[in-house]
């Protein structure tokens, strides 16, 4: 099994308290060349992304760390360490207005202890058109529909995108699940 998701896992209600409470509280705004780049030097990503620490919205996502570690536990088994003040979390909002995007791209570490294990992205949008977020795990491509609410966990070394949103603005919660680096 290569993702989880879970349909409906953060309510209306709840989306919009975590949207507010990061763009009220946000640490920094990830700086262009900070994400996936071309072989040309682009940046792939095209998208206004606030990075909060995980001390600050640890309280306002509620079970969200329970939640990926028994995920982790019952369909992965990775080893992956508790969630500290050292640990962030990316608002990546996607405007219709600039058509962000997300091109092909894995999510890694560059350290030399541990590896970036499992990838969890709670989609906190109201309503969007395009933005339709995609795993390629092989062959063939797999479209997950991820939903309003929704909240899916997946191991990081697989290729995935966003495509361009059409229609309002996408907005997704990510944190990475980080643990032993594997030899």
């Amino acid at each position: 099994m290569d993702c989880w998701y879970i349909k409906d896992y953060f309510s209306p209600k709840q989306r919009k308290e975590i949207c507010k409470a990061i763009e009220k509280n946000y640490d920094f705004t990830e700086k262009e060349g900070k994400s996936a780049r071309t072989n040309e030097g682009q940046d792939k990503k095209k998208t206004k992304t606030l990075v909060i620490g995980w001390k600050k919205i640890k309280n306002i996502v509620g079970e969200l760390e329970h939640s990926i570690y028994d995920i982790n536990l019952k369909n992965f088994g990775y080893n992956i360490k508790p969630f500290d003040h050292s640990d962030y979390m990316l608002l990546n909002i996607y405007d219709s207005k600039t058509k962000a995007e997300y091109d092909w791209h894995f999510d890694s570490s560059k350290s030399d202890i541990y590896d970036c294990k499992l990838t969890a992205i709670a989609n906190l949008s109201d309503s969007y058109e395009g933005g339709d977020f995609w795993l390629w795990p092989g062959n063939p491509y797999i479209v997950e529909q991820c939903t309003p609410g929704s909240l899916i966990v997946f191991k990081s070394y697989i290729n995935h995108r966003v495509t361009p949103v059409t229609k309002g603005v996408r907005k997704t919660l990510t944190l990475f699940c980080h643990g032993p680096r594997m030899i």
